[in-house]
């Protein structure tokens, strides 16, 4: 028994290129199966014998046919390998499309893309209370509309009719015009509150009063101690502090002026003054008229700027 060939393209029996499986022909022929003669088989494996064995019918002129159907295909085959595949065949192999990569964002997604809005805390200080002046009586003190007297802390401005004492008195008056806060943290032996003063804005009174001149530290190591902070920032004001121009001006007028005083006997005179002082409670420069020597304590406190001169 002839043995049969191996699988591959063959003529079959009407001479058109078909695939023989080993054992049977099968569907497949060239003509509906356009990569069949990429396998580049010819009929070589059928022999003679071996289609004359199956094949009684075959002639030889069918060789020569099988040969030439053989060598177009190889053509076509070679034409078709360099040629794009198109979608219209129907036994085409399906064609996988990758798509292209997207981006990968490197930010972790949010455990929580929605927003949440959280409810504003309510808010835990008191509204701060503002305060004017009722009653001023220089550039330092003054009655405030909650019915106190305060007094600046460490800090200490020319009475009203002394050099540049209206100057402070208008300074902190148009200050303090849209109102004010107080850090009150002590009261003095006339009862008034001791305070640190802050403008709308925040700023403070005693600080700015140094700085323009129109105070003098008088008090700033005496008292020192109730408020050391207040008593830093003031000692960066007062070496910074500019002169103003009413320090450089004559010897302001009294505002009221008085008429002069006859000498007292010597012993009416408050000690500690020359020319002689009347004794009484308390008495100013403005009282007086004209300047004294300060011989003593200075009860009256004349003398502001300590140069041993009062009411000068």
């Amino acid at each position: 028994m002839t043995e049969a060939p191996r699988a591959g393209w063959y003529a079959d029996d009407q001479g058109e290129l078909r695939y023989w499986d080993g054992s049977a022909w099968t569907d497949y022929t060239a003509r509906n199966y356009p990569y069949a003669t990429s396998a580049r088989q010819t009929s070589v494996g059928f022999t003679t014998e071996a289609r004359q064995g199956s094949k009684p019918w075959l002639r030889r002129w069918e060789l020569w046919l099988v040969a030439g159907c053989v060598a177009f295909m190889g053509i076509v085959a070679v034409g078709a390998a360099t040629t794009p595949v198109t979608t219209d065949s129907a036994t085409s192999e399906p064609v996988q499309v990758t798509e292209p990569s997207r981006p990968v964002d490197p930010t972790p997604p949010s455990a929580d893309p929605s927003p949440t809005l959280e409810p504003t805390p309510e808010p835990t200080d008191e509204p701060v209370v503002l305060l004017f002046i009722t009653d001023q009586k220089d550039g330092d003190s003054w009655v405030a509309s909650d019915g106190n007297e305060y007094r600046l802390g460490l800090v200490n401005t020319p009475e009203r009719n002394e050099q540049c004492g209206s100057e402070a008195t208008a300074f902190t008056r148009k200050l303090l015009s849209k109102g004010y806060s107080v850090n009150a943290y002590a009261e003095d032996t006339h009862g008034r509150v001791v305070a640190e003063v802050r403008d709308v804005k925040g700023r403070s009174l005693n600080v700015m009063l140094a700085k323009r001149g129109l105070a003098d530290d008088r008090y700033l190591e005496e008292f020192r101690h109730e408020n050391p902070e207040l008593a830093r920032r003031l000692d960066r004001a007062f070496a910074s502090a500019s002169v103003p121009a009413c320090r450089k001006a004559a010897k302001p007028v009294p505002l009221v002026p008085q008429p002069p005083q006859a000498k007292a006997p010597d012993k009416d005179c408050m000690a500690g003054y020359s020319p002689c002082l009347p004794i009484v409670a308390d008495l100013d420069c403005g009282e007086i008229g004209h300047p004294v020597t300060v011989t003593g304590s200075d009860p009256y406190r004349l003398d502001r700027d300590g140069d041993g001169t009062g009411c000068d």
